[in-house]
């Protein structure tokens, strides 16, 4: 990254920022708030998991030798039974921006939620006999106890997400959970804060964006890929934690401040993002229902954690031990249409995992209203106030948001999975293109006959069914835009990248005929050939076709239906014959162009394949040279 005036301009900017700030801020009060909770005033624990995280980035996935294009494939959490990816995905990143943003909430947030929670413990925790050993001590809690706890909310989230999963963001979510609960006001001030570092990393790293009008390659909405399920599951989590830290310190936040706090929070991170798949490549956003969720889940978390501690008005005017005979009928009702339920399944032959788990879903779900009945009072008091009712909606919810991952992840890829036979292996992994291919993986409890139902997809397709990794790295549509492209795969201690290649010609009134190639270790395998393509052009009653072939394309020429022979295109002002006529490729403009001449007569077959990249790249060069 070269260093010009404005990234100078920049730096100091920031620098001179701060020391004002330090010098004329009050630092002598701030050092002395902050010293009372941190060690030394520092937040260690923050500090300690966004070196892990970065650390990870830089050598676990290559990013200090490319920073650009770290790798990705292992550490994805592809299935339940692949550990290492559900182990690592919480802690690894697809791209600089994916870490940069995740590392700024993180040191945005952090440090609120590391204070909430303090090196030194409480006078009353600290004489709670629950609290003896390790937890007494404030290095432990700032260098074990708070990362590990941060490290522990990536696994969850990762663990519980809906389909494959990358990146500690879930993470993020919790910890800005659990600081708007403790202090909101500085949880807002926090937002503000993460926003303004991505900036400064933005304007450091690019001080001058150039960009030239262009159609751009076919990607799906940039929302599409956000993983709203595992921030909200993180979001619904840190609530939790910081409700159960507030109750236990005794110390309530304003309601006012909280659910004001919650849903600019909510509002401005996106946790409104409800996203579903409808069609192939077709992708619905409910802003609408989003928002509403986001303006529930604040009046929702305020009455959780300020709310009343009066217990909700009765339905019935029924005293306690009639409650308790109908709670009790009301569970055994309910575990006899559970016990119904499952030898139904087992009757009927349909799948015994999936539904066994929906039906104690759903019964565990009407039974919540009749546990307060049935629990002994030092467990659970009755009736509930209206604080714990919400609350108990709260991990609800929370159940609800993670329980429906489950099936995604109890999926495996057979041995047999690598469509088609143009694939190169590396180190287990099988890379092939292939056309209208079937992908993904077979899940072990099939989702409403999902088994059943073949996903096809074009384009660059890997699998390793060590990893149970299915999956089209490449897509077909992004491969005939840019030309070429790359999948990076390996492990631990090791990288490989394997090149792909879009090599065609676009013939005369037809589509293209084109081929694909993937390129590992200096050597070049033929992946794919496309169908041979008829010209709309004749000549002397003779008909064109380009025929790809596994080492070349060929020219084929045929009249009435019969084979007068074939040639492969020739190099670029070079000749072949067929017949009695003459096949030559043109060169003008820097585009090829496969000309037949006979008797005076030229007909232009085909030409050759050029892609919107270069020609937007093109057009990028003429605008910084004008």
């Amino acid at each position: 990254m070269p260093i010009g005036p404005t990234r100078v301009a920049l730096a100091m900017l920031v620098l001179v920022a701060i020391g004002f700030t330090w010098r004329y801020g009050g630092r002598d009060r701030w050092r002395a708030l902050v010293a009372d909770r941190f060690v030394y005033g520092v937040p260690w624990g923050t500090l300690l998991t966004v070196g892990i995280v970065v650390a990870f980035y830089l050598f676990a996935q290559g990013g200090l030798r490319h920073w650009g294009e770290p790798l990705t494939y292992p550490f994805i959490t592809w299935s339940y039974l692949y550990p290492t990816g559900w182990l690592t995905a919480g802690i690894a990143h697809g791209s600089p921006e994916h870490l940069v943003a995740n590392m700024t909430g993180t040191l945005a947030f952090a440090p609120i939620a590391e204070y909430a929670w303090g090196h030194y413990p409480s006078r009353r925790t600290a004489t709670n006999a629950d609290d003896t050993g390790l937890l007494k001590r404030p290095w432990f809690r700032a260098v074990v106890a708070f990362p590990a706890a941060l490290l522990a909310a990536a696994y969850l989230t990762a663990f519980f997400s809906l389909g494959p999963g990358l990146g500690f963001s879930g993470a993020v979510f919790a910890i800005a959970g659990f600081a708007l609960v403790t202090y909101p006001l500085a949880a807002v001030v926090g937002v503000l804060a993460s926003s303004g570092l991505q900036l400064l990393y933005q304007a450091l790293t690019q001080p001058v964006v150039r960009e030239a009008v262009e159609r751009g390659p076919p990607t799906p909405p940039e929302w599409a890929g956000i993983g709203f399920q595992a921030h909200l599951l993180g979001f619904l989590v840190g609530v939790l934690l910081g409700i159960a830290l507030l109750q236990r310190r005794s110390r309530r936040p304003s309601p006012t401040r909280l659910v004001l706090a919650t849903a600019l929070f909510g509002l401005v991170q996106s946790l409104w993002l409800l996203v579903f798949p409808v069609a192939e490549d077709v992708f619905a956003l409910y802003r609408g229902a989003g928002v509403v969720l986001v303006l529930a889940l604040a009046l929702g978390t305020t009455v959780a954690v300020a709310g009343s501690d009066r217990p909700l008005p009765r339905v019935l005017p029924i005293e306690r031990s009639t409650r308790r005979r109908l709670a009790g009928a009301w569970l055994a009702v309910l575990a006899l249409v559970a016990l119904i339920g499952t030898v139904g399944l087992l009757v009927s032959g349909q799948p015994v995992l999936f539904g066994l788990g929906t039906v104690l879903l759903v019964a565990a779900l009407l039974a919540l209203p009749a546990l307060p009945s049935v629990v002994p009072d030092r467990v659970l008091s009755s009736p509930l106030s209206r604080r714990q009712t919400a609350i108990a909606c709260l991990g609800v919810l929370t159940l609800l948001v993670a329980v429906p991952s489950i099936p995604f992840g109890l999926t495996v890829v057979g041995d047999d999975a690598v469509p088609g036979a143009g694939e190169v292996e590396v180190e287990g992994y099988a890379v092939t293109y292939e056309q209208n291919a079937t992908i993904g993986q077979d899940s072990i409890v099939d989702v409403d006959g999902a088994n059943e139902s073949e996903t096809r997809r074009d384009g660059v397709v890997l699998v390793n069914a060590d990893r149970e990794i299915s999956t089209v790295t490449v897509r077909s549509d992004l491969l005939e835009y840019a030309g070429e492209g790359s999948v990076d795969v390996g492990g631990f201690g090791w990288r490989e990248t394997i090149a792909v290649e879009r090599t065609g010609w676009d013939v005369t009134g037809n589509e293209t005929a084109y081929a694909v190639d993937l390129e590992v270790d200096d050597e070049t395998t033929r992946s794919f050939v496309s169908d041979p393509v008829r010209a709309h052009a004749t000549v002397d009653g003779q008909t064109f076709h380009v025929v790809p072939d596994d080492e070349a394309f060929l020219l084929r020429v045929t009249e009435d239906g019969t084979d007068v022979g074939e040639t492969a295109i020739p190099s670029a002002n070079e000749t072949a014959t067929v017949g009695d006529l003459q096949v030559s490729t043109e060169e003008a403009d820097g585009i090829e162009r496969v000309i037949v001449e006979t008797d005076g007569t030229e007909v232009q077959i085909a030409q050759q394949e050029r892609y919107a990249a270069e020609e937007a790249a093109e057009e990028l060069e003429e605008l910084e040279d004008r």
